[in-house]
């Protein structure tokens, strides 16, 4: 067994380090929902003395990427004490949750940054982004009433299976695929929040929104749409509170502004924000399983520069009517060299290999580094959940 993996008797010892590192007020709720991420947790930590000197989650998750489930482990609240800050404690822990992820054949990981240029270190690079849109009330677009169609509105500890679903159905962009747990811990969470329903003639769910208010500002926290009608009778709900709040906001995991679609493309103001990064922990796996968007590609090898042993290779790559081979080939001239930071943006679809090329970023046969960036996705990666 890994020697910094903490007994599910230490939970309060890691909460209590918890609350002192992120400066947070202790609470029931707070200790109820810390608790629930803690019992569905891999929790690695290092004893200074009698107390928890470092410590992090490394959480079991899946996620849908282009149609295909990969393992992810999300790491979530590396913390040190003051007092034995600068012993390398979280860096072990992260060294040591990604073995564990290795040997338990989990391919990806992925984390909220308190520093980016702390988490290259361990191999994980900046892919996903959110933009934050936000309007004054009386800049909101006129919306028209609908004759088809209804809202509802509840708490969300209320929410309907069906909803679930539907987020199930439109995440495949690589997010989270949310299990029951999860879905209970962020209903936990966010108690206070919102959640209105919109649905056909024939009583058929086709959207949803989660939102929430501060003072008088209404947040929009989550929002998916099946067709324009949906659309229309969640953006009526929204407007419906224009006389109530002063600002609204909405953070989307989709990058794309969409501005031409208002009436007045300056009225709303956008903020484009890093959000997670992401490490391809099993490398050989992601690229076997991998959503190829071409059927055939001749031998080209690419040399992956990674700090993870199984990673640090030549590869041969090649693609035979859809089915992708990949294998070692430590002998072989490499067509092409990156480091497992800018394949991972060229596979998620944050940045393509053509353009990592162009700033510097990978070196190698431009015709075939052509070739290898047609075979990964295009799309940009969008991820909502937090951990």
């Amino acid at each position: 067994m890994n020697k910094y993996l903490l007994d599910k008797d230490k939970f309060n010892e890691f909460y209590e380090l918890y609350l002192y590192s992120f400066n947070r007020e202790d609470s029931k709720h707070s200790r109820d929902v810390f608790k629930e991420r803690f019992d569905h947790s891999l929790v690695y930590g290092i004893m200074n003395g009698k107390r928890l000197g470092s410590g992090l989650f490394s959480i079991p998750f899946d996620v849908n990427f282009h149609g295909v489930n990969y393992k992810m482990n999300g790491i979530g609240d590396v913390m040190s004490a003051p007092e034995f800050g600068g012993r390398g404690g979280a860096g072990s822990l992260m060294n040591a949750a990604l073995t564990d992820m290795h040997q338990n054949h989990v391919t990806l990981s992925y984390l909220a940054p308190f520093a980016y240029t702390y988490y290259r270190k361990f191999g994980y690079e900046q892919v996903f982004d959110h933009s934050i849109v936000s309007m004054k009330s009386v800049d909101l677009p006129r919306i028209a009433n609908s004759d088809h169609g209804h809202v509802e509105r509840d708490n969300i500890k209320n929410l309907h299976d069906d909803v679930k679903l539907m987020y199930l159905g439109h995440n495949h962009l690589g997010g989270v695929v949310r299990a029951e747990w999860w879905w209970d811990h962020m209903l936990d969470k966010h108690n206070d929040y919102q959640v209105v329903t919109a649905f056909d003639d024939n009583g058929n769910l086709i959207g949803y929104l989660i939102y929430y208010s501060v003072g008088t500002t209404f947040y929009i926290h989550e929002w998916f749409n099946q067709n324009p009608l949906s659309r229309q009778l969640l953006g009526k709900f929204v407007t419906k509170h224009q006389s109530i709040f002063e600002k609204f906001v909405y953070e989307t995991p989709d990058p794309d502004f969409k501005a031409d679609i208002l009436d007045d493309p300056n009225s709303a103001k956008l903020v484009v924000k890093p959000y997670m990064m992401a490490r391809i922990v099993e490398l050989s796996d992601f690229m076997e399983r991998y959503p190829v968007q071409v059927s055939v590609l001749p031998k080209i090898y690419l040399k992956v520069t990674d700090e993870l042993s199984w990673n640090n290779h030549v590869w041969e790559l090649s693609i035979e009517n859809g089915i992708v081979g990949f294998s070692i080939a430590d002998d072989a001239t490499p067509d092409m060299e990156m480091t497992i930071q800018d394949l991972t943006k060229a596979m998620f679809g944050y940045r393509s290999l053509k353009s990592l090329r162009k700033y510097g970023r990978i070196t190698g046969d431009d015709k075939k580094i052509g070739l290898v960036s047609d075979v990964f996705v295009q799309e940009k990666p969008e991820l909502i959940d937090y951990f």
